[in-house]
């Protein structure tokens, strides 16, 4: 199985997001349209069994109010802002409760692209519960896990676990709490482990859509199909005025994949101009499997060996 970059287009989780660790991925997906240079491309070690798995439960997710793809459609040509809001409302109405997935990405932070990173992720809806483990290109941290209003440091910022990367450190420092969105978390990825999932990407991608939109300088536009893995996606551009560092905005250009079945945001590649050529964030998710009965023993810190 190979994750390709193509220079037809180009891109909350994410979107997305992680806390002291940044995560996200970059080359793993590109869409194919309008001339654009190559980021480069990410090979993927095949994993049959995760690709064959993929399928979401007819029967504990309810379906799209839309009732036809060929609305769907209609409503992504036509109206790209008006289809987000869709996305984001779906997904609230379905009976999504939890997924497993590999993540993988790529950041630039502190204007240095790092390498591209990949994780084994397990998400909870409610409460909010994320565990991260690194299983490529691990940074600061092997583990990360959060759940929301589960830690608290005396100040009342929320914590999240982690287990340091490094065999030195390791032995010296085993597992550490630090708050999600201090200046460490910051320094350290562009997204925090509270942004993380396809919700909090479809509500950042629909914010700053709105904001743009208020000061009448967004465009939102529907360029095509492309697949992710092998699943069909619905391909958008957004493009915003970047002046760096989310100030207003967090990009020039992103590019977010929908998946078509799913409608969630399989894939966002996130740029400082508005050419494609400046990444400052890669996000896709694959090997994705919802609903599988993830309980608070999974997101326990004891029993994950923090």
């Amino acid at each position: 199985m190979r994750i390709r970059t193509s220079q037809k287009f180009g891109s909350g989780f994410g979107v997305v997001v992680v806390a002291l660790v940044g995560l996200a991925c970059h080359d793993a997906v590109r869409p194919g349209g309008a001339n654009r240079s190559m980021a480069g491309e990410l090979a993927v070690a095949p994993n049959a069994a995760a690709a064959a798995s993929v399928s979401l439960p007819t029967t504990s997710v309810a379906p799209a109010r839309i009732p036809t793809l060929t609305s769907l459609e209609v409503l992504a040509q036509n109206d790209p802002e008006a289809f987000i809001r869709q996305c984001r409302d779906e997904y609230d109405r379905r009976n999504i409760r939890d997924y497993t997935c590999r993540f993988i990405k790529q950041e630039s932070i502190r204007n240095r692209l790092g390498e591209v990173e990949e994780a084994a992720v397990r998400f909870r809806e409610i409460p909010f519960s994320v565990d991260m483990e690194w299983t490529r290109n691990a940074s600061q941290a092997n583990r990360a896990l959060y759940v929301a209003d589960a830690w608290r440091d005396r100040k009342g910022r929320e914590l999240a676990w982690f287990k340091p990367a490094g065999a030195l450190i390791k032995l010296i420092v085993p597992r550490i709490k630090q708050p999600v969105t201090g200046a460490r978390a910051k320094k350290a990825s562009r997204r925090t482990l509270d942004q993380f999932g396809f919700r909090s990407t479809l509500e950042l991608i629909v914010k700053y859509i709105e904001k743009g939109r208020a000061n009448d300088d967004v465009e939102v536009r529907y360029v095509g199909e492309d697949t992710v893995e092998g699943r069909t996606t619905w391909v958008f551009e957004r493009h915003l005025p970047f002046t760096g560092e989310e100030q207003p905005y967090p990009d020039a250009l992103l590019i977010y994949h929908i998946d078509r079945e799913w409608l969630v945001p399989v894939a966002c590649f996130s740029y400082a101009d508005h050419e494609g050529r400046e990444l400052l964030g890669s996000y896709v998710l694959t090997d994705i499997k919802f609903n599988v009965g993830l309980g608070d023993d999974d997101f326990d810190p004891e029993k994950l060996g923090f």
